[in-house]
């Protein structure tokens, strides 16, 4: 085998393995997710990290693309942010997400040169 063989050969098995790697970290993290809704009106959901709540991916159901909390449809997020049980459980111990407020890029902060 030529020198150029085993180097594509090489980067070819190390690009095929940090792939794998890519795909594994993704089902260890939607495991720790709750169950998803088993409800009638939609048969397919996504989970919405920032909300922490699944919404409706069913585009044959009339409420494709809402916010499903606590047995209940939210057509946007701004119903959703109303619901009383939705701020109970946002400012619980058992709200899941992953987005954390910080400073920085995008978070409104401000820098000003010099």
């Amino acid at each position: 085998m030529t020198k150029t063989k085993k180097v594509l050969t090489s980067v070819s098995a190390t690009v095929f393995a940090l792939g794998m790697t890519g795909c594994g970290s993704g089902y260890e993290e939607s495991s720790s997710l709750p169950p998803e809704p088993f409800d009638d009106r939609c048969n397919e959901y996504e989970w919405d990290n920032e909300e922490g709540v699944y919404q409706c991916d069913d585009d044959s159901s009339s409420y494709y693309r809402h916010y499903y909390h606590g047995g209940s449809f939210f057509g946007s997020k701004s119903s959703l942010k109303k619901d009383s049980s939705y701020k109970n459980y946002r400012n619980s111990s058992t709200f899941q997400s992953n987005t954390t407020p910080s400073k920085g890029f995008g978070s409104g902060s401000s820098y000003s040169g010099g």
